[in-house]
């Protein structure tokens, strides 16, 4: 043991009294906790080292705020200590590390930063009070969006891969014999197979609730895909689109997928731009900040399939009278699909995020030494108890 832990042998040699003794063996596990505890933070130090060598890694220091955690949690279950001031510590390491949690989901890409990207625009959606009309398709779209991504269930894959290709704001088309009425015909089996089967607490059973309570249920989105299906509003690509119109939230995605690829350095200003503006405010970043004619147009031309000869991937065709979104092929590609969500393309941390992956820093490592004193004020009081039986 290092001299910071406590060697039991040498108190119980020190000490003539049974009731010490006695005591201190009641104490033994306490105290073994308490030494554990302590050479959980040595290894903690030896993190801290690592970091020294380096800019400050957000990744590492959210399993060091981890660990941090844990080890409280450890102490307060099982010794009566100063359970306010544990608390408290507790608290201020789950504040950091949702601080670095925050910032990991949106620079690091893959699965996590697509299930930040849907829970941005849910939470937006929500904030704008959206019940109605085409805000109906992109939250279901939003939902079956992520019970494919988490692979819930796959029995309805096919399915669902229409209402990926062919629904939401902007995104309306025709193929493959799905029409508003097909649409409107099989929404309800889809609503009722994904609330049996997504978890509970999953962003999809919190879309689908929404929609229960706040928006009149299936019904409602039954009515939306009979009832308006071939307004001017489900297509994008129209000439009469208006700016103030949205996109669905599967356009988006593959739109800001395709952009972080040709430029990941970007402010999470841009991101949310991505996730909530108009297609209007969408043209006209694109435009500003690229050589391409809009965001439809960028897309189209930087899919991943712009020089596959086999597949055009994202495009616009003329059907019914409209110009509308397809993907080649049956439904949106299956391929393309788990592409997105599970390599969706990270971005570079900002100056002003290095800052404050920093400050997170510094203010970790002074928890780790107001832990290294608390430990230290818990072991004394148990010996402390001992010594006055």
């Amino acid at each position: 043991m290092s001299s910071s832990s406590i060697n039991l042998s040498s108190y119980l040699n020190g000490f003539g009294s049974q009731s010490f003794n006695d005591e201190l063996n009641l104490k033994r596990p306490q105290i073994e906790l308490i030494n554990q505890a302590d050479a959980g933070l040595r290894k903690i130090d030896e993190s801290f080292s690592l970091l020294e060598k380096q800019p400050a890694n957000a990744q590492i220091l959210e399993m060091i705020a981890s660990h941090q955690q844990q080890l409280i949690l450890s102490i307060v279950g099982n010794i009566n200590s100063e359970f306010a001031i544990a608390q408290m510590l507790a608290q201020g390491i789950e504040s950091l590390g949702h601080q670095l949690e925050v910032l990991q989901g949106w620079t690091n890409g893959g699965l996590g930063m697509f299930e930040n990207a849907m829970a941005e625009i849910f939470e937006a959606m929500k904030a704008n009070g959206a019940n109605s009309g085409y805000a109906l398709e992109d939250l279901f779209q939003l939902a079956i969006m992520d019970f494919m991504s988490h692979g819930y269930g796959s029995d309805m894959d096919a399915i669902m891969r229409h209402f990926l290709e062919s629904t939401g704001s902007g995104s309306h088309g025709y193929h493959e014999h799905w029409d508003g009425n097909k649409f409107s015909t099989n929404c309800k089996n889809l609503f009722e197979y994904m609330m049996q089967n997504a978890p509970e607490g999953s962003l999809c059973q919190s879309i689908l609730n929404y929609m229960n309570n706040d928006c009149g249920g299936v019904d409602s989105l039954i009515d939306q895909f009979k009832n308006n299906f071939n307004e001017q509003g489900g297509f994008v690509c129209d000439t009469d689109y208006s700016d103030e119109n949205g996109l669905s939230p599967m356009l988006r995605l593959a739109l800001m997928s395709a952009y972080l690829s040709e430029h990941p350095n970007v402010e999470q200003s841009t991101i949310i731009l991505f996730l909530t503006g108009s297609i209007g405010e969408l043209n006209n970043f694109v435009t500003e900040n690229t050589n391409f004619a809009g965001a439809m147009d960028f897309l189209f031309k930087n899919d991943g399939y712009q020089d596959d000869p086999a597949n055009d991937g994202w495009r616009a065709v003329s059907q019914g009278g409209h110009m509308v979104i397809d993907w080649e092929g049956t439904g949106l590609g299956a391929d393309y699909f788990k592409e997105i969500y599970s390599k969706f393309p990270p971005r570079e941390l900002t100056d002003e995020e290095v800052k404050e992956v920093q400050n997170i820093s510094d203010q970790i490592k002074m928890m780790q030494e107001t832990l290294k004193y608390w430990l230290s004020v818990i072991r004394d009081g148990q010996l402390s108890i001992a010594r006055n039986i």
